[in-house]
């Protein structure tokens, strides 16, 4: 190589690493922000036909909490495959349940990275509170569909895939009308995969010490 070619590879670098730099500020910047131009300026990002830009953006997302999970929804209906995969993926690493059923639909896309993403995310939810919103959203398709759902969650989740099949057959919980608050860890879905009487859902159980069994029994 020349002296004359060196300098330009070494210019080249130098402006290519300062454009790197300039990239992670500018996400940084947005992130730390909380205005409405801020998040829109980070959704475009995830629109950007830089991996790298993209990149930080994903990473950076989750700072912005629900506000920008919400922010996330559209992007999975519409925009160039690669702005799909990126919001599916950010909405899995947050476990966002609202985004269950836009990524339920994804998972048909005709782009495989695209449904791979999708169904990635939903396994990414399921394992973060999320497998009764799941459920209750594959309840609503039809036979066929929800079997051919349930066996690719099989193909790579098998105990995820059993747990939201079972969860299925919960005629209450799948009529449960505030899903998206209905968190794994709700005494409603403990109630369902423990057995318990759904009446627990309805008021506290009784004391074991109850005046009422106490008396119980007695001669």
């Amino acid at each position: 190589m020349t002296d004359e070619k060196y300098g330009q590879s070494k210019a080249v670098d130098a402006l290519n690493t300062r454009a790197l730099s300039a990239k992670r500020d500018y996400v940084r910047d947005l992130a730390n922000r909380s205005d409405t131009e801020a998040l829109s300026l980070m959704v475009e990002c995830l629109c950007d036909e830089s991996w790298y830009l993209r990149d930080l953006a994903e990473r950076a997302f989750p700072k912005l909490g629900e506000r920008g999970a919400a922010a996330l929804l559209p992007l999975l209906e519409a925009g160039l495959w690669f702005t799909r995969v990126s919001a599916a993926r950010v909405l899995g690493r947050m476990g966002y349940r609202p985004a269950v059923p836009g990524l339920l639909r994804l998972t048909e896309d005709a782009n495989r990275t695209v449904a791979d993403a999708a169904r990635e995310a939903l396994i990414a939810i399921g394992h973060q509170g999320g497998a009764a919103r799941i459920a209750h959203a594959i309840y609503r398709l039809p036979p066929d569909s929800r079997r051919a759902r349930l066996d690719e969650f099989a193909s790579h989740d098998r105990s995820l895939a059993d747990r939201i099949d079972r969860l299925t057959r919960s005629e209450e919980l799948m009529g449960a009308a505030d899903v998206d608050a209905l968190s794994d860890d709700s005494s409603a879905v403990r109630a369902t995969e423990e057995g318990v009487e759904w009446e627990v859902l309805t008021g506290p159980p009784r004391d074991k010490t109850d005046p009422e069994d106490a008396g119980e029994g007695r001669g």
